[in-house]
């Protein structure tokens, strides 16, 4: 098995020792080599000064000044680290101090600068702990090797964020084209002036053919594409069915599926006195997948599925679906909470079990008495940024329950947590939005600002409003993220969120669903053997109760010790595979616009010394009109505004006007598009001669 420094690190502390039998044991070490390079990388780490040797045994440096996070490069080369503790601020990486590490790697920075009121930390990379591409996207291009040398060949990654070329070796390829793109794996990583090398895994095809940008998004940010044989071989000798021991059986209920390609959430509905018995049923996989498995680690590597445009990248392979999935009249084995509602969805009791369920079908739309649920449940504050006949609404009420009951029994999970929107985006959007008429706060940084304004700004715009304005808010919403201990989400305006609904697609609901079985089968329900009293642990009537650990210490402790790197490493693909979609989605734009011809309107959103930004609608993409294409006038740039205005016409370019702009030049894998003004028909045209000189303004 490979390891990274990264899980060596995980596994030492300052207060304790710890021998290399152990660190061998924990890493899954068995074969020679991989003894080897355990102990050359504990050596280094010594001779670096990370980790001391004391009477054979090794333990970490307390060092203040030490800080581990994840780099994060922009295409223009500014770099930053951002830490592992959520709350900490980013690290400005100075100039030639990257010790050769490339985007998206994690590393250790030492401190050099602490932040001031208007600077972020600065630092330096110490070391690479973990790489975060073993494979890449590039153009393919011949380098001079001079005479009667063999032909040299490099690959120049397509994401600018990466490192310099690569040098391709064990390659026949006769004939190269300058554009041919290829998938390369990386063999060798830089080591000071030499260059990092790699091989040919597949040539792509032509920078202009429709399937590259997804290939270069999938291996830009590690989205396997298929399975190992080995992975598929173990979901297919998976038994057919789970045995139903210890299993509630509520295959009487009438249960029907919530819509959605895979079938893994499911509703019933039993009216009582004054309410309803609502039961949220979700699919069992923790029941077939053994912890530590094949098919566990590349679900935990994966992290969660995904849709690329029309290509479906699973966290399953299609034999453990096809065993999991709630299919109409099929037995199943699930987690079922039932939860017990006023006639104001009002929650007012719940209970979660083990189950066995049989779904009579699939619910293609909330119709009654479902759609009358979802509405009281909406009316209560569930599912802020949903629409009442959003079957999501289940899923988040389900989620927020789960969530709760966990942090009642004093459990830490992977709690999903939105952080509110704050900073620049916020304040940009509001004064946008001020600008185009909307009522909306005073645009100031300390503005906080509520899920119900959201709400009102993202379901309730007034008819006509901007496209652009609503694309824009949604880009201010920051990216779920996850803590091993509850916080506050945003979107779901809920203290408490365990992702519990969908257990095919997540990895953490399969997290959630053990800790849960530990619970079921181990859990302790009173403080001490000898109490008489004891609590339900499956039911909301325990909370408040409980002052005790409810699993047994060596339990707790393993969890406990596990929990943080597989809350790390499930944040990482959450952002990921969202930048991917993001990516994905700004490309299938981009190729949209460069087919227009015709002039386009659009919204101004930004202004700057350099040019103003310019939303189209159709297809939505945000575009830079640079001041050196202003050629009618010389203009200014007014901050307050802001504006910039010719100082001989006083035209102005506000934020929140309009303009017609057409389309200058694309920048296809970058994602940048530069537009150039067309006048109007309606203004006064320039006289001849009189063109004003262009203000000298810095590039974008």
């Amino acid at each position: 098995m490979q390891f990274s420094v990264h899980d060596l690190l995980g596994l030492l502390s300052p207060e304790r020792s710890v021998a290399p039998k152990v660190l061998q044991q924990k890493l899954s070490l068995d074969d020679g080599a991989a003894l080897a390079q355990l102990q050359l990388v504990l050596d280094a780490l010594e001779k670096v000064g990370l980790i001391e040797k004391m009477q054979g045994r090794y333990r970490l440096v307390a060092n203040e000044e030490i800080v581990g996070g994840r780099l994060r490069c922009s295409s223009k080369g500014f770099c930053f680290v951002t830490p592992e503790q959520p709350e900490a601020e980013e690290i400005f990486v100075v100039e030639g101090s990257l010790k050769n590490a490339w985007n998206g790697d994690r590393v250790l920075v030492r401190l050099l600068k602490k932040a001031s009121r208007r600077r972020k930390p600065e630092g330096e990379v110490v070391l690479v702990t973990e790489r975060a591409h073993t494979a890449l996207v590039g153009r393919l291009a011949e380098a001079d090797a001079g005479e009667d040398k063999p032909k040299l060949l490099q690959v120049a990654p397509l994401d600018d964020r990466l490192g310099s070329v690569l040098e391709l070796v064990d390659a026949e390829i006769p004939d190269v084209a300058a554009d041919l793109i290829v998938e390369v794996e990386i063999t060798r990583y830089p080591l000071g002036r030499r260059p990092a090398k790699c091989r040919l895994l597949r040539v792509l095809g032509h920078a202009n053919d429709p399937l590259v940008d997804l290939d270069l998004v999938a291996s830009r940010y590690q989205l396997p594409l298929e399975f190992p044989q080995a992975v598929l071989d173990a979901a297919a000798q998976l038994a057919a069915s789970a045995a139903p021991e210890g299993r509630e059986d509520l295959q009487a209920l009438e249960v029907w599926a919530l819509p959605g390609e895979l079938l893994q959430t499911a509703l019933s509905l039993v009216p009582t006195e004054g309410g309803w018995e609502l039961g949220l049923h979700v699919s069992d996989v923790a029941v077939l997948v053994e912890a530590g498995s094949t098919l566990d680690a590349e679900a935990y590597r994966r992290g969660l599925a995904a849709r690329l445009r029309d290509r479906s990248l699973r966290l399953w392979p299609d034999a453990l679906l096809e065993r999991c999935a709630l299919l109409p009249d099929t037995g199943r084995s699930a987690w079922s909470v039932l939860v017990n509602l006023d006639t104001t969805g009002q929650v007012r009791a719940f209970r979660w079990t083990p189950s066995l369920v049989r779904a009579r079908g699939r619910l293609e739309s909330l119709s009654e008495p479902y759609a009358a649920v979802a509405a009281a449940l909406a009316a209560q504050g569930t599912g802020p940024l949903l629409g009442a006949s959003d079957p999501r609404i289940f899923i988040e009420l389900l989620e927020s329950l789960i969530g709760q009951h966990l942090a009642h029994l004093h459990l830490g999970a992977p709690f999903l947590f939105e952080p509110g929107p704050q900073g620049g985006e916020v304040v940009d959007w509001l004064r946008l939005a001020r600008a185009c008429g909307l009522e909306v706060p005073e645009a100031d940084a300390s503005v906080e600002l509520t899920v119900r304004q959201y709400r009102t700004w993202l379901l309730e715009q007034p008819e006509g409003a901007n496209r652009a304005l609503r694309e824009l808010l949604l880009t201010t919403l920051p990216v779920e993220q996850f803590a091993a201990e509850p916080r506050h989400h945003f979107g779901r305006d809920s203290m408490a969120v365990a992702p519990f609904g969908r257990p095919l697609e997540h990895y953490g609901d399969l997290l959630v669903q053990r800790l849960l079985q530990q619970v079921h089968t181990d859990g302790r329900d009173r403080k001490t053997p000898r109490s008489k009293v004891s609590v339900d642990l499956h039911s909301s009537n325990c909370h408040g109760l409980i002052d005790w650990p409810v699993l047994k210490p060596k339990v707790q402790k393993d969890w406990e010790e596990a929990l943080p790197g597989s809350v790390s490493h499930l944040s990482a693909r959450l952002q990921q595979v969202h930048q991917a979609q993001a990516d994905l989605e700004g490309f299938e734009r981009i190729g949209r616009l460069g087919t227009q011809t015709e002039p386009l309107r659009g919204l101004i959103t930004g202004v700057q010394s350099y040019g103003f930004f310019v939303a189209v609608e159709e297809p939505f993409v945000e575009g830079l009109v640079h001041v050196s294409g202003l050629k009618d006038d010389w203009y200014t740039f007014q901050a307050r505004e802001p504006a910039l205005i010719g100082r001989r016409s006083r035209r102005r370019f506000q934020i929140g006007d309009t303009v017609t702009v057409k389309v200058k030049g694309i920048d296809y894998y970058r994602q940048q598009v530069d537009l150039m003004v067309v006048r109007d028909e309606s203004e006064p045209p320039t006289e001849e001669g009189t063109e004003a000189p262009l203000l000298a303004a810095p590039e974008a």
